[in-house]
């Protein structure tokens, strides 16, 4: 990589060109407290026993936080992080922060709450929605389906199948391209198998659906091949989102207990080498597929610049995007897009009684995130200190 890509990410002036003095101070002050693992955990166990008793914190929350990692309590109070990123060129995804559903009226909720936000962004012309699909059936039946305990004539299947199918449907009438988030290793069989039949349905012009692939399981890149082997021959495009993954103690844990061989990487430089191999892949099959990378590694994100250069591929093809978690890794989201490429910002938003441990839940699990919250404090340093010298 040339000098000029090094220092590409390191320009905090664009990076924080959309926060005032007194949202970088803020950002300061919440970032230094999860420069210090023993100060987060103590924060994330005060954090929620504030919620579960109810205790009169909630405003300080919304402002620090809540405010910093989310786009509000509501679709509608995510109008002014929308218009605030288009300014920039940045879409916007919000995720509505819920957990897993086990009930009936729970997933029928979930399914019915997703149609008013595609409906939503199909208004504002925004591209993404993720959906879970353990929002739409209880975690036991996805396991049982991918286990074969369950089959697809069976009544719950059929219904499982209808309201991502609906989805789905929705999606593509509203130009919003569905996300189906990977999950836990034991569910995920049964997750590819509705997202292949959704993308044989819906996929045949361009790619409206998604799969997800964590590249901290192994196999991963040659599944992306066996999926793109099977969309050549049934005539439909693949459509690849390709993150690290958010699982990894929770899997090795569960593979340890039940005394199975564990399907995480041993170490972080293979993760790395599925995901750079993956991306090169796809960015070369890029004519039978479009490609969603989520990814707060810099040297990730260059890479792929430069395969799209080496490959003569536009950097606004609509095909490829970049993305980045709200409230993190502006270095690269805004870097990327005062360049022209296509980046888009993940917006957690819900009730703060349910989305604030829906966050740190995130967190604790995704060890990518962990690991920029120093970088991004070194980031809000420096560019405190840069204002200063020019006042």
């Amino acid at each position: 990589m040339d000098k000029t890509s090094k220092n590409l990410f390191n320009n905090t002036k664009l990076a924080f060109t959309n926060k005032s003095n007194l949202q970088l101070k803020k950002a300061f002050f919440l970032f230094s407290v999860l420069d210090y693992p023993v100060l987060t955990k103590l924060g994330n166990s005060f954090l929620l026993l504030v919620l579960k008793l109810n205790l009169p914190f909630k405003g300080i929350i919304k402002k620090t936080i809540f405010n910093h990692f989310c786009g509000g309590e509501t679709i509608e109070e995510c109008d002014d992080t929308f218009k605030s990123l288009n300014k920039y060129n940045i879409s916007a995804m919000p995720e509505y922060s819920v957990e897993a559903e086990s009930t009936l009226e729970g997933f029928e909720n979930y399914k019915n709450d997703s149609i008013e936000i595609i409906n939503y962004l199909g208004n504002l012309k925004l591209p993404f929605i993720a959906i879970k699909c353990t929002g739409l059936m209880d975690i036991s039946s996805l396991e049982k389906i991918s286990v074969g305990e369950l089959n697809e004539d069976s009544d719950e299947y059929k219904s499982f199948f209808k309201r991502v199918d609906e989805l789905c449907r929705v999606g593509e009438k509203n130009n919003v391209k569905i996300l189906i988030d990977a999950e836990e290793s034991w569910i995920q069989d049964s997750i590819d198998r509705v997202g292949l039949e959704m993308m044989r349905k819906y996929n045949k012009n361009s790619a409206n659906v998604f799969i997800t692939h964590q590249c901290y399981r192994t196999g991963t890149l040659d599944k992306i091949k066996d999926y793109l082997e099977i969309a050549n021959k049934e005539k439909f495009y693949l459509g690849v989102k390709l993150v690290r993954g958010a699982y990894m103690e929770k899997e090795r844990k569960r593979a340890l207990d039940n005394n199975y061989p564990s399907p995480i990487h041993d170490t972080k430089e293979n993760t790395d080498k599925e995901f750079n191999n993956s991306l090169l892949f796809c960015v070369k099959n890029i004519q039978k597929l479009s490609l969603w990378v989520g990814s707060h590694n810099e040297d990730s994100c260059l890479k792929l610049m430069e395969m799209m250069k080496k490959n003569k591929i536009k950097k606004e093809d609509d095909r490829i995007w970049f993305s980045q978690l709200y409230g993190m890794s502006d270095n690269i989201s805004y870097s990327l897009s005062s360049l022209e490429y296509n980046v888009v910002k993940l917006i957690p938003f819900g009730p703060i009684e349910k989305t604030i441990p829906y966050l740190i839940r995130r967190a604790n699990e995704n060890s990518s995130v962990q690991g920029q919250s120093n970088r991004q404090f070194t980031l809000i340093k420096d560019e405190i200190s840069r204002r200063n010298k020019l006042n």
